[in-house]
């Protein structure tokens, strides 16, 4: 399982878990198969579960098995790699099958800085005092997800749902792409292996 989170004891976590390939069957047999013949173009999905978590508590999770075509798998990948590698300040990700949407954005100096002393004075009942005008980006990252709950429980997408908002920083990020590509690595070969007599 991929997990989005940051706080080990307090967490706030995106959980994304590859299941298989998803196969589509024949009326012969029901058997395994591509979705077209070799030569034609077809497309490749993926099923998946998710979860929204708050440190053991389940927010939210998956009500029935969803498909990510294969190519936003590796866009998403792809993105994260380039956030965490200062070529992006965020990322917007919003699949074909729009089951899930997932934003981050890197925070500057300025926002990390009234972020993190905003809460703690507001707690205080001290107006927040924050003066840091800087653009320079900060380590932390901005992490907003949510659920399509029309799309889980009745295919309709709504773009409505649960949803939890977080910070996490680099390494945090760079863990769950590990974790992800460790997932697609684990599903194997998409073709299913041919017994030759």
């Amino acid at each position: 399982m991929a997990v989005l989170t940051h706080d080990e004891q307090y967490a706030c976590a995106f959980d994304l878990r590859l299941l298989e390939w998803e196969r589509y069957t024949t009326d012969k047999g029901g058997l395994n198969v591509k979705t077209a013949g070799l030569g034609e173009p077809y497309t490749l999905w993926v099923k998946y579960r998710m979860a929204l978590q708050i440190g053991d508590r389940i927010l939210y999770q998956s009500q029935k098995d969803t498909t990510l075509v294969l190519e936003d798998i590796r866009r998403l990948i792809k993105e994260l790699k380039q956030l965490t590698n200062g070529k992006k300040d965020g990322v917007a990700f919003d699949p074909i099958e729009p089951d899930f949407g997932l934003v981050i954005r890197n925070l500057t100096e300025s926002d990390a800085t009234v972020m993190i002393s905003s809460a703690a004075e507001i707690r205080a009942e001290m107006p927040t005092g924050a003066t840091n005008q800087s653009t320079d980006l900060s380590s932390l990252f901005d992490v907003n997800v949510w659920i399509d709950y029309s799309n889980q429980a009745d295919r309709f997408y709504g773009g409505y749902g649960p949803g939890l908002y977080f910070f996490v920083e680099s390494h945090d990020i760079a863990r769950f792409v590990d974790q992800l590509q460790e997932e697609l690595d684990g599903l194997g070969s998409y073709f299913p292996a041919t017994n030759s007599k």
